[in-house]
């Protein structure tokens, strides 16, 4: 892509998720990971008003702090991957060498339309993990945006996984999509037990 998709105003960003083939649910999911647990994050830096911050808060900001900037970077890969994929598709394939050209290009955007939103919802789950432990560490005023933002969280990585999903029926191999089908689940079976303790719907 020519430029980063955080670059352009909420509006833009809307309007082309609406609009165009990219950025898709992928990059919109991610974003929305982004936004909440940004809102975990805050009940943690502005605990109880104070502007020390104890060894255990620092580490979970600096933590919270890398998950931030991979959920960020996900929004643009995840884009490219399909724009990749969208290019792909209309390499030609009159001769030999483009048909095998053509087809390792598809099989690279592929794996990677995979691997980029499993990733990003595997930074979901972790946020989840990081607000369990940060509710601790959150005045009861901000308890709300912990709250709303693990619900943001878990509904940002399911929506991830949906597009994961959908791009498994691609794998030639059924072991490798019956490996990552499985990690899936695990990852659902985590979220829904984070949200179990921080007492949100974890149906």
């Amino acid at each position: 892509m020519s430029s980063s998709l955080w670059q352009r105003s909420l509006a833009d960003f809307q309007h082309a998720v609406e609009t165009r083939s990219t950025p898709g649910c992928g990059a919109a999911a991610a974003l929305s990971g982004c936004l909440g647990l940004s809102l975990i994050l805050k009940g943690v830096r502005l605990h109880r008003g104070e502007s020390d911050l104890d060894r255990h808060r620092r580490r979970l900001i600096e933590e919270g702090d890398g998950l931030q900037k991979a959920l960020a970077e996900a929004v643009d890969d995840d884009a490219a991957a399909f724009a990749d994929y969208l290019e792909a598709q209309r390499l030609p394939s009159d001769t030999g060498a483009e048909s095998e050209q053509r087809d390792s290009a598809l099989r690279e955007a592929r794996d990677a339309s995979i691997q980029i939103p499993l990733a990003a919802a595997e930074r979901c789950q972790d946020g989840l993990v990081l607000a369990v432990e940060g509710l601790s560490l959150t005045s009861s005023a901000m308890e709300s945006d912990t709250l709303a933002g693990a619900t943001m969280l878990r509904a940002a990585m399911e929506a991830l996984l949906i597009g994961v999903e959908s791009n498994l029926e691609a794998l030639p191999d059924p072991a490798a999509r019956r490996q990552l089908e499985v990690r899936c689940g695990e990852l659902r079976d985590s979220a829904r037990a984070s949200c179990h303790r921080l007492g949100i719907d974890a149906s």
